[in-house]
């Protein structure tokens, strides 16, 4: 399976998302820290990664109430380069667990992403104080400028990516940053990323068993309910920060996905 990014992948993923960090359009900034060219945000190239993990354990997803993708991005993924995705499978305590390795055309080189998908219990939700609710109208706003290609697409892949959306756009976690960053002039988390050097490491998602198959646009947009769970930081402003930030979403009674996501932060000190 290949896969090549260009900026026109940033700049959808970026309007879907409000993520504009300078490194997927900024050639100046991209060389400043230490980049080859300008690269596609690591949750546009995962998109790609999960639809192929779905697909392929649709086909066994026997004895799983709910599913786990674990996905670390290792490097960055260059615009205008070649990628290859290679997947395998094995069995682990009784459950598939698919795995995806994203791999530049060196041979040798190590994977830019590697993720995995394996079967699970049911997806439990932390004690919260905080809710909001994304309406069946502002979700599928959010579907017309999701990169899907017109194609049915894995309805938690969708899910997933909304609610690191709602992460991103979140005053409670740029609050956390605020408190840390008292200098920082931003009204939004994605206006940090224009500010300070930010890159996503890591991305654990849970998530119900109903939400694996490809769905329409009408499966996509079933409104929700969801929380920002308080933000975790360690590191120090010299060597840089890193943020855990972790949201959770249900409908009705049924608890539906908890995402984490692993933020790190270049120095902020001279």
């Amino acid at each position: 399976m290949s896969f090549i990014y260009s900026l026109r992948d940033a700049e959808t993923w970026a309007k879907f998302s409000g993520d504009y960090n300078p490194i997927h359009f900024d050639h100046v900034e991209a060389k400043r820290l230490g980049l080859d060219g300008l690269c596609v945000h690591g949750m546009r190239a995962m998109l790609d990664i999960k639809t192929a993990l779905s697909a392929r354990m649709e086909n066994d997803a026997s004895g799983a109430d709910g599913f786990s993708f674990v996905s670390r991005l290792r490097e960055p993924v260059l615009c205008d380069e070649p990628y290859q995705l290679a997947l395998s499978e094995t069995v682990r305590r009784g459950r598939m667990q698919i795995s995806g390795n994203l791999l530049g055309k060196e041979a040798s080189a190590q994977a830019s992403i590697s993720s995995k998908l394996t079967g699970t219990g049911g997806v439990n939700l932390a004690p919260v104080t905080q809710t909001f609710s994304l309406s069946a109208q502002t979700l599928r706003s959010f579907y017309q400028d999701f990169p899907h290609g017109g194609k049915p697409v894995a309805v938690w892949n969708f899910m997933d990516a909304v609610l690191f959306r709602q992460l991103v756009q979140s005053s409670g976690t740029l609050d956390t940053v605020r408190s840390i960053l008292p200098e920082v002039r931003a009204t939004c988390l994605s206006e940090v990323f224009s500010q300070v050097q930010v890159v996503q490491t890591h991305h654990e998602t849970r998530f119900s068993r109903s939400l694996l198959a490809a769905g329409t646009e009408t499966a996509c947009c079933e409104a929700f309910d969801y929380a920002v769970l308080p933000t975790l930081v360690t590191g120090d402003k010299h060597s840089g920060l890193i943020l855990l930030a972790s949201l959770q979403a249900w409908r009705g009674e049924e608890p539906r996905m908890t995402v984490t996501v692993t933020l790190k932060t270049g120095p902020l000190t001279a």
